[in-house]
């Protein structure tokens, strides 16, 4: 009898449940995904802008899938960097997803999961994603997680190459001022979920003062007002959180 008890977890959770990947793609329609997808609209006018073709701007989307390393993709070729320096600067703007995937791993590993099997999905970490199965992982079983992660992206991507293909075969007949628009999409959408991911007041306290100091000091230095103005409110929200810390451990 103790034998046939200790075999039940390993046969139950001998193969994944991909019932749940359609869970996951059904959110396509949820706010994080919808913001996500309209960013692409503006992906997909600076993409011809800079010079890409339809292929080749289809193509950035999965393979790089991470609005900042693709835009620094886009702008390395705009530029005329070559594809060495381009790849080192995407490369470098990746490996801020270490962290990420470091913890969303334990989150949707199944006791049956392979390193192969995370590996392929950890290969599509992205914010939008990573925030919304870290927030639903718990929910659901363990052979259910990394299907349903994987239909959640699978969905993100195939609609932001959708949008990116459109917007880009369109992009010529539209009037500059909307064009205009089109590009503020992207910021808007990182401010959107750096806002929604923040945990702490010193972090939403240091994106708001960035917002303020970054077009006061390109005034006077334009050329670094985002990093000046970024490294500064950085420092000021991190002090204002420890001052907090501090201030509630001498009360307690």
């Amino acid at each position: 009898m103790a034998v046939s008890h200790s075999s039940e977890p390993e046969q139950e959770y001998r193969s994944y449940d991909w019932s749940y990947a359609l869970a996951g793609a059904r959110n396509i329609a949820s706010l994080p995904a919808l913001v996500l997808l309209s960013a692409f609209v503006g992906y997909g006018s600076v993409t011809r802008e800079a010079g890409m073709s339809l292929a080749e701007a289809m193509f950035s989307v999965p393979v790089t899938w991470a609005l900042p390393s693709m835009l620094l993709l886009v702008a390395g070729i705009a530029s005329g960097a070559s594809l060495l320096t381009i790849a080192v600067a995407v490369a470098l703007a990746s490996l801020r997803m270490l962290p990420m995937t470091m913890a969303l791993v334990p989150s949707i590993r199944a006791p049956h999961s392979k390193s192969w099997h995370l590996m392929l999905a950890t290969s599509f970490v992205a914010v939008t994603a990573w925030v919304h199965t870290l927030h639903k992982a718990p929910s659901l079983p363990p052979e259910g997680r990394v299907p349903y992660f994987l239909g959640f992206v699978g969905i993100l991507i195939l609609g932001a190459v959708t949008i990116t293909a459109v917007v880009f075969t369109l992009a010529g007949r539209f009037p500059p001022i909307v064009l205009a628009a089109l590009y503020f999409l992207t910021p808007l959408y990182f401010s959107i979920m750096i806002w929604r991911t923040s945990r702490d007041f010193g972090e939403r306290f240091a994106m708001l003062l960035g917002l303020v100091l970054a077009p006061l000091i390109g005034l006077a230095m334009p050329q670094y007002n985002i990093l000046i103005g970024g490294i500064g409110a950085g420092f000021i929200g991190y002090g204002v959180h420890r001052w907090r810390r501090k201030r509630g451990e001498a009360a307690t």
